[in-house]
């Protein structure tokens, strides 16, 4: 037993002569450190900070001049297969099909996923040329500056006009609409942004 004793602490002892006395022990507590300073929280900020406009598979391209995302123009309309020919019919947010109001009320409901209707925050939005002076009645931010999935609105013409903006650009706003140039279709048009009246930003 003495001698298998003494022959076991004859080999440690060669084994640590054996090894370098330099050799530094091995500090897991700076990986440690590294790890507890990593703060989620900065990861989270960056996907709060992105802007996702229509997250809606709707994304095109990215103007970096003016810092805005268009949308790709889509004949998304729930109600296109009916027009033209339903605009004595009433849709679900109380317009007449295949006018422009219905359409940009589907616009607001479907890529701002706000619940607009007809009446909307106690005002009654009505024809498109009531939408400037029921929208700041109703507290929705209304003036000169359009912005993509905001609302051109006209005055002109018996019952003015409501288009969906979907790019600004060198000042010129491109628009998606019903109910222009051709009766209860839909249509695009780029024109300067002045030749609406206001944009409203529900």
């Amino acid at each position: 037993m003495k001698f298998l004793l003494s022959l076991t602490l004859l080999s440690f002892t060669a084994i640590s002569h054996a090894l370098p006395h330099d050799t530094p022990t091995p500090d897991v507590s700076n990986a440690l450190e590294v790890s507890d300073a990593l703060d989620v929280s900065d990861a989270l900020d960056i996907s709060e900070d992105l802007d996702v406009v229509d997250a809606f598979d709707d994304l095109d391209t990215l103007d970096t001049r003016s810092d805005l995302v268009a949308r790709k123009t889509v004949n998304d309309y729930p109600y296109k297969k009916e027009c033209p020919g339903s605009s004595n019919e009433v849709d679900k947010w109380r317009y007449y099909k295949c006018q422009c109001t219905s359409f940009v009320a589907w616009r607001i409901n479907h890529v701002l996923k706000k619940k607009f209707k007809n009446h909307y925050k106690g005002e009654h939005f009505s024809h498109a040329n009531t939408w400037d002076k029921a929208a700041k009645d109703a507290g929705v931010t209304i003036n000169k500056t359009p912005k993509v999935n905001s609302v051109a609105q006209s005055n002109a013409g018996k019952y003015g006009h409501v288009a969906w903006v979907t790019a600004v650009k060198d000042g010129k706003v491109t628009v998606e609409e019903y109910n222009w140039g051709k009766k209860e279709q839909y249509s695009t048009r780029t024109v300067p942004k002045g030749k609406f009246d206001y944009y409203i930003h529900f």
